[in-house]
């Protein structure tokens, strides 16, 4: 891939490509203004100009209509007097268009007749160059000709003048388009080209790396904020990963061990009944290994987002009162008693699937792990307006210092090391968790834990009864 110069990259920018589309936008909007400008001008000082010139015919006609041609004649006089004459153009001829009176000495070379207007160039005492003139011609009783009109050249200096004003005005914005242009597109690139060598180091390996946040707090700040967070949750998500990875090595490392020794010693063993025996212990670690790999499967489908589109009116108090019903022999044989506490429908946007596999894991944990507590609660009810569902116990409980932790997978306290289990208990709950938008909090029950599920209120008030409860 070939790379520009740096000093001509900035031609090749968006930025400077939108310079100067606005520019030409612009340039176009500046042309079609005064071409509107022109020609509204023009043809109302063309029409202002006819109408003086036909007004002042109809006064001199009439005086020759009046006074004869004496009284013509002085009226031509009086308007061509020096301090009157200004831009006006009168001549009066005999029938051979041999001058009587006016301020044209000889009758003009035609060059455009239009009726009774004629168009010619007109040569103003003291000036060198020819102007237009437009006039005006009319032929009196007696093969009179009278010419009365007037010099354009003023409008044709007002032409000029706009004509000139609209070559400027593009030129200028031409100028400050690009000059806008290359100040925008330099900055942009400077601040792009620093992402991009934030990225580079990132890609070399520089994991820790971060893009640059200015002071200024626009788009590519925000945009860089959003990029730093992404990499911080990518670079949690790998450690994650290397974590799971370990304690997926080091949880089954044991009972792969336990397996193949006990398949050793059933082959080597000549006795049919210790055969069966180590057979049944090592279907009993690959259970147990089968279980640990379909909790991670369930964790990690919850976190793809699997079950969102089942998502549907769940009423939690009828979840609670399926797991309450399918719990409670096993509390008592734990020696423990199971009460449930609702206070009528709570209703949430969820997968039912998922929250009823969250709820048995937290009576399960309550049920392995509060040792030497006598009851556990499930409640159902709403606080501010959220549904919320908890579980309690009156067990040992979790310190705060692991509460976090024990979120995390494969994560089994030092206390819990005797008890059946994977540490995947409380991860599925934290993911099935984020998935519903739900608070997860684990709490001090004093004594024990109580662990709360808390809802978004917005969602549920905005959700119709579930078909079970309709």
């Amino acid at each position: 891939m070939t790379v520009a110069p740096r000093p001509l990259r900035f031609f090749a920018t968006t930025t400077f490509r939108l310079a100067l589309l606005y520019a030409g936008l612009f340039c176009t909007s500046v042309l079609a203004l005064f071409a509107f400008l022109y020609w509204t001008t023009t043809v109302l000082v063309d029409r202002q100009r006819e109408q003086a010139v036909v007004a002042d015919m109809t006064t001199l006609t009439d005086a020759f209509a009046e006074q004869g041609l004496n009284g013509l004649s002085d009226a031509i006089d009086a308007r061509t007097e020096p301090d009157r004459v200004g831009n006006n153009i009168y001549l009066l001829t005999d029938r051979t268009l041999a001058p009587v009176t006016g301020n044209v000495s000889a009758w003009p070379r035609v060059v455009k007749r239009d009726g009774p207007w004629i168009s010619f160039p007109i040569t103003i005492e003291g000036e060198a160059m020819a102007h237009q003139a437009r006039a005006v011609h009319v032929v009196l009783p007696g093969d009179y000709h009278l010419l009365v009109g007037q010099d354009t050249r003023i409008e044709q200096q007002f032409r000029s003048t706009i004509i000139q004003a609209l070559g400027w005005s593009i030129a200028i914005t031409l100028l400050l388009g690009i000059g806008g242009g290359f100040v925008m597109s330099r900055n942009m690139l400077r601040r792009i080209e620093a992402i991009n060598q934030a990225a580079e180091r990132i890609m070399r390996g520089e994991v820790r790396h971060r893009m640059p946040v200015g002071d200024s707090h626009d788009e590519f700040d925000r945009l860089a904020a959003n990029l730093n967070q992404m990499l911080e949750e990518i670079e949690h998500l790998m450690g994650s990963m290397r974590t799971v990875t370990h304690n997926i090595a080091h949880d089954l490392r044991s009972p792969l061990t336990h397996m193949r020794s006990r398949l050793e010693i059933a082959l080597a063993a000549g006795d049919p009944q210790r055969q069966r025996e180590a057979i049944e212990q090592a279907t009993a670690d690959a259970d147990q290994m089968l279980t640990t790999f379909n909790a991670l499967l369930s964790i990690a489908d919850t976190e793809a987002g699997a079950g969102r589109s089942d998502m549907e009116p769940v009423d939690l108090a009828a979840v609670a009162h399926d797991v309450a019903d399918l719990y409670e022999p096993l509390a008592e044989d734990g020696g423990m008693r199971l009460e449930l506490a609702t206070s009528g429908p709570q209703i949430v946007a969820g997968n039912r699937h998922l929250l009823f596999q969250a709820l048995t894991n937290l009576i399960d944990n309550a049920v392995k792990h509060a040792r030497g507590g006598h009851r556990i609660e499930v409640a159902v009810g709403s606080a501010d307006g959220a549904p919320q569902i908890s579980v309690a116990d009156d067990g040992p409980g979790i310190p705060e210092a692991d509460r976090a932790r024990v979120l995390e997978r494969f994560v089994r306290l030092d206390a819990s090391r005797t008890t059946p289990g994977n540490g995947l208990g409380l991860s599925l709950v934290a993911a099935v968790a984020r998935l519903h938008g739900a608070a997860l909090s684990l709490d001090d029950n004093r004594p024990g834990l109580r662990v709360t599920l808390r809802f978004d209120p917005v969602r549920a008030r905005a959700l119709p009864p579930p078909a079970e409860a309709a």
